[in-house]
């Protein structure tokens, strides 16, 4: 259990490390710093001690950095949504860069592998295409926000104020919040109320959006298909569709699923290929730097046409759609029977040729898409096992904890020609990718791509290939 710490110290920070804190020593001892940027002094309330290590935030800057900028957002350092919105952008990107730089040093010992530019996001702000705030009270009213930075059991109404989501998603945010007046927000420590999410999805390629309401107990549905209708008369072209979910222990947004008004979905684009969203699909949150992501992927690929492509923890498929017209068949492999289902209907959406034999293990015929649901490293030992014939390429698309030394020990056995990882977190990417050296691959290329701005998450693209004797 981490040791609760009431406690001021001045500390000179040395850099910005994997979670967007500051780094300081002093005494002997290692500190991380909300809000503190590298060669400043400051004056930091110490909070916390979890495996040796000091967290704190800083209450108080005596030395400012030069690069230190006003941020936009005046719920900055409160709300838990932004970290990096006091570093101009050019600056966020340096570090970010340094970040999966150090990571891959300290952790894999990968000496001599220099980290290429970092691909910016097109878009600084409004960039995301997913935002679920949860309800809230206070002496003002039912409000829609965020929780403050490191306290679940704490809401701020910070929702039409955020600045990482659209105008249109704000304006829907401003009006749910006056509909919601009379309702009783969830209360996760004494288990009242029913009010608990608001989850808004867009279409950037459509500008039209979902809105959903998740609810802890059934309710009437007429009450919230009257808020949709009301939605579509302010905002005309704009709602797509409405609905609620229903999940009685208010802890997240998943749940069942009720269509209340519209559509129950609507499409969104990477380049060219389409794919189609729910309310409950996975989607990479920011489309315009999907499309910069998969780009990079693409050029670490190299396909010629004529190779065959397995996309481990393909999700949606996106990643496989998105190379389609480049290899000559594609395997998704997905432990989520719904996103597998999604996947397919994307391929169709593409007019791409699914493999007839749905679900089934087995490999697609040139020019065919296969998608199978179930565990990767079960699926690979059963493909070891018949002897299938190894794919050119592969991509993986972990989760963020990374893979387990089977699954990597298992793609290796099949020693494709290449080996794409995309990957959301530094550290694992070091531990995998020394995984892989271990295997027989060696790292040749890592490239992030900044696809959440303001904050601290870092996105790369590393390319692996199996060492070739000299």
């Amino acid at each position: 259990m981490p040791k609760i710490i009431d406690d001021t110290r001045t500390l000179r920070i040395e850099k910005i490390v994997q979670g967007g804190m500051g780094l300081a020593k002093d005494d002997g001892k290692t500190f991380f710093i909300y809000g503190a940027l590298p060669d400043e002094r400051i004056v930091a309330r110490i909070y916390t001690k979890r495996k040796g290590v000091y967290f704190g935030e800083t209450i108080d800057i005596i030395e400012p950095s030069p690069i230190r900028i006003e941020p936009k957002c005046e719920h900055f350092g409160e709300c838990g949504g932004c970290t990096f919105q006091h570093i101009p952008y050019e600056k966020q990107l340096e570090f970010k860069r340094a970040i999966v730089d150090e990571t891959l040093h300290r952790i894999g010992k990968f000496d001599n592998i220099e980290i290429e530019d970092i691909v910016p996001s097109p878009m600084q702000w409004g960039y995301r295409n997913k935002m679920e705030f949860a309800f809230g009270k206070n002496n003002d009213g039912v409000f829609v926000g965020l929780h403050r930075r490191g306290r679940f059991d704490q809401l701020l109404p910070v929702a039409k104020d955020c600045l990482l989501i659209s105008d249109e998603m704000r304006n829907v945010v401003i009006s749910i919040e006056e509909m919601a007046r009379s309702e009783i927000p969830y209360d996760p420590k004494s288990g009242t109320g029913y009010l608990r999410f608001l989850t808004i999805r867009k279409s950037f390629a459509m500008n039209k959006l979902l809105v959903g309401i998740t609810i802890t107990r059934n309710i009437e549905p007429e009450t919230f298909k009257f808020w949709f209708e009301e939605l579509d008369r302010q905002f005309p072209e704009l709602i797509a569709g409405g609905f609620i979910t229903i999940n009685l222990a208010g802890s997240s947004s998943c749940g069942e699923i009720i269509p209340l008004f519209g559509e129950n979905e609507f499409i969104e684009k990477i380049g060219e290929k389409k794919f189609s969203v729910s309310a409950d699909s996975f989607f990479q949150t920011n489309p315009l730097g999907a499309e910069k992501l998969y780009s990079v992927v693409k050029n670490f690929a190299e396909p010629r046409g004529d190779e065959k492509l397995w996309d481990l923890y393909c999700g949606t498929g996106t990643i496989g759609i998105y190379l389609r017209d480049s290899v000559a068949s594609v395997l998704g492999i997905e432990s989520n029977e719904k996103s597998i289902d999604d996947a397919r209907k994307n391929a169709e959406l593409n007019e791409m040729e699914l493999e007839t034999k749905r679900n089934e293990i087995v490999l697609p015929s040139d020019g065919k898409v296969h998608f199978i649901s179930g565990d990767v490293k079960k699926i690979l030992w059963e493909f070891q096992q018949r002897n299938f014939e190894p794919p050119d390429i592969i991509t993986i698309d972990p989760p963020r904890a990374g893979l387990s030394k089977k699954v990597v020990a298992r793609i290796a056995h099949f020693a494709p020609k290449r080996i794409v990882y995309v990957s959301c977190n530094p550290v694992t990417l070091a531990r995998d990718g020394a995984l892989f050296g271990e295997n027989g691959f060696k790292l040749v290329r890592v490239r992030p791509v900044d696809m959440f701005p303001q904050t601290y998450h870092i996105e790369s693209v590393a390319l692996f290939e199996k060492y070739r004797p000299t």
